[in-house]
């Protein structure tokens, strides 16, 4: 059997490096000094563009977790670039879900996947959140007016 040549990805530009590198050879980057002085959020969401699916995998549900809505652009993104992908893509439907509900960003965000993704299943699924989105605006709002209408004493 051959032997298998050991390797990592660079944290930047996802080139293939010897184990051992500390340095880029391609792209520059200091790996260490990336791992120390990056943000987390920001190392995930740049993890979205690598080119392994267990990486990107690993940072959408990452990110569901934290449910910071300035990420809902990353995912969306991530999920129309790795379009056949589609588990891929319902985790991102997934992780969006995790999302605060008031934010304007997830409407806008679940149409784009509900009307461009190519896979059925991600459009159906964001579709359905979509829908799931506007009841809770509804119910919102109802109660918004139940609570500030006119008080009737008994």
């Amino acid at each position: 059997m051959g032997e298998r040549s050991a390797f990592q990805y660079c944290t930047w530009c996802f080139a293939e490096i010897p184990l051992d590198a500390e340095v880029c050879p391609d792209c520059g980057t200091n790996l260490d000094d990336y791992a120390r002085h990056t943000p987390y959020p920001d190392r995930l969401i740049h993890a979205l563009h690598h080119p392994l699916s267990e990486t990107r995998m690993g940072a959408i549900i990452a990110l569901g977790k934290q449910a910071d809505p300035h990420t809902i652009g990353a995912l969306i993104d991530c999920a129309l670039e790795h379009d056949g992908d589609v588990i891929e893509g319902l985790e991102i439907l997934h992780s969006l879900a995790e999302m605060p509900t008031a934010d304007p960003l997830l409407k806008a965000a679940l149409q784009r996947l509900a009307e461009q993704h190519p896979a059925h299943a991600v459009r159906t699924r964001a579709q359905y959140l979509l829908q799931a989105h506007c009841q809770t605006d509804r119910a919102d709002l109802q109660n918004d007016q139940d609570s500030s209408g006119p008080k009737t004493s008994a």
